[in-house]
């Protein structure tokens, strides 16, 4: 890198003003063996806002390696010809291959350079160190880092294929579920998904996120329950330097971060009624203003909402703005629980199974019929992501290559007994059996002849042959 001709050391010169902005502060490790270059810089950095440290040789650099350093800069030789800046970035990419390294020396010397940079220096300066060139360098750096996290984003999101593959069902329900999903998607109109907890929301959020024209835009969820109520507003819409305290800089809310693709508000209906006008008008005109400033900002964002709470009965009871309740409900997706599906629940066991198993480096085990049968019978209050739990923790802890019903956590062996204790009564005939069949059926779906047939496995008019053979409108009268 060549040098400038405004040259000054740092710790007798303060500069001028970089000429790049600052992306954002980051985590620097300085490795200088002159104690006054090594603090000169140290207070340099600092006062710029970054959280620094510093070190004067290798071997005391390596021990930082555990404390998520985003940047090192260090001299090119460190007392030694053994004890050098490239022997430094070398030991420490072994095992932090993100960090970007700046290395500066006396030695103006052009072998070296190229050198530090065909090893993986993200630059090179020589001394005496200018403050401005320093500081351009840095941030430049600092971009570097953003945009290699960008993609590494972009890739895990592509890796993880968020889209309908990973809904798992093949019921009425779920078939009903993707027909809106894939019909949505396409638009740019508003998505409240419904359902009870561990039902898979977000799945379906970020489903619809793939499949539209926003889908290589960011993805961004918060979900407003796991953020306290003093924060909800700053986390959604951002908020300027000292607007509360500890506001130390301004900062983006995830309105802006998500322009351009989609924000996924989870838990809507645990959003504070007092912010709730807030949140309709940045609905209704897509721009926010961040709290403690007085500029309105324009965005381009698709919302999608999603919540565990009956929104309609919230209206009801005055707990939720019902402007805001149809702003939200433009298209309606309502996931059913896992106990209204339960032939589902093979699909979703052999998915987590080979999900699990590429995860979590165990061998993939297979599932004895008591084990599947007491699933498909569990109430899952949890839902999807309590079976998907039950099956990791069966899967680590089970001893043999088949899942039995000794593997299955305490609360679910009544289920397994129920199905391996069964026996036909003496003189029960065939007819008799698929009498007691149907009326257990229509017993376990509150009578509903379509869900009843479903579970059987016949048709609708098959079952409708059988009640008049067996005369159940007469037996049940």
């Amino acid at each position: 890198m060549s040098s400038s001709s405004n040259r000054a050391n740092p710790d007798t010169s303060s500069g001028d003003q970089p000429t790049d902005d600052q992306p954002r502060h980051v985590r620097i490790l300085v490795v200088e063996d002159r104690p006054t270059e090594r603090k000169a810089l140290v207070k340099i950095l600092q006062a710029e806002g970054h959280d620094v440290s510093g070190c004067e040789n290798t071997d005391k650099a390596l021990g930082y390696l555990d404390e998520n350093i985003d940047i090192v800069m260090t001299d090119l030789y460190l007392g030694d010809e053994k004890n050098t800046g490239i022997r430094l970035m070398e030991l420490w990419r072994k095992k932090r291959t993100a960090t970007q390294f700046i290395l500066f020396t006396g030695q103006s010397r052009i072998d070296t350079a190229v050198e530090a940079m065909r090893k993986g220096a993200f630059d090179y300066i020589t001394k005496p160190l200018n403050t401005d060139e320093l500081m351009i360098s840095l941030n430049r750096a600092i971009k570097a880092i953003d945009q290699d996290r960008e993609i590494d984003t972009l890739r895990r999101r592509l890796d993880q294929r968020f889209g309908l593959e990973q809904i798992v069902g093949q019921s009425k329900q779920m078939r009903e579920v993707f027909d809106r999903i894939q019909r949505a998607a396409p638009t740019d109109s508003t998505v409240l998904v419904l359902g009870e907890s561990g039902t898979g929301k977000e799945l379906v959020a970020q489903a619809l996120h793939q499949n539209s024209p926003r889908k290589t835009k960011p993805f961004v969820a918060i979900n407003i329950a796991a953020v306290p109520g003093t924060l909800v507003e700053s986390e959604l819409f951002g908020h300027v330097r000292g607007a509360f305290t500890g506001a130390m800089e301004e900062r983006e809310g995830r309105f802006e971060q998500a322009d351009g693709g989609t924000l996924f508000i989870d838990e809507v209906g645990d959003f504070e009624i007092g912010l709730q006008a807030k949140l309709l008008r940045v609905l209704e005109t897509l721009t926010v203003t961040p709290v403690g400033g007085s500029k309105d900002r324009k965005v381009n964002v698709r919302v999608i909402a999603a919540t565990s709470r009956d929104l309609r009965k919230m209206v009801a009871d005055g707990d939720f703005r019902e402007d805001l309740f149809y702003r939200l409900n433009v298209i309606p997706i309502t996931l059913p629980p896992l106990r209204d599906r339960p032939d589902d629940i093979p699909l979703l066991i052999e998915h987590f199974l080979s999900e699990i198993s590429a995860r979590k480096n165990v061998e993939s085990k297979k599932v004895g019929p008591e084990v599947m049968h007491a699933m498909q019978r569990a109430a899952w209050p949890g839902n999807v992501r309590e079976l998907r739990n039950v099956l990791e923790t069966m899967m680590v802890l089970a001893e043999g290559d088949t899942l039995q019903p000794a593997d299955l956590p305490e609360q679910f062996r009544g289920e397994a007994d129920r199905t391996t204790d069964f026996t036909i009564p003496r003189g029960m005939t065939m007819d008799d059996l698929e009498r007691l069949a149907i009326e257990s059926a229509l017993s376990a779906s509150d009578g509903n002849r379509t869900h009843a047939a479903e579970q059987l496995g016949i048709s609708v008019r098959t079952l409708q042959r059988k009640l008049r053979q067996y005369d159940f409108a007469e037996r049940n009268g």
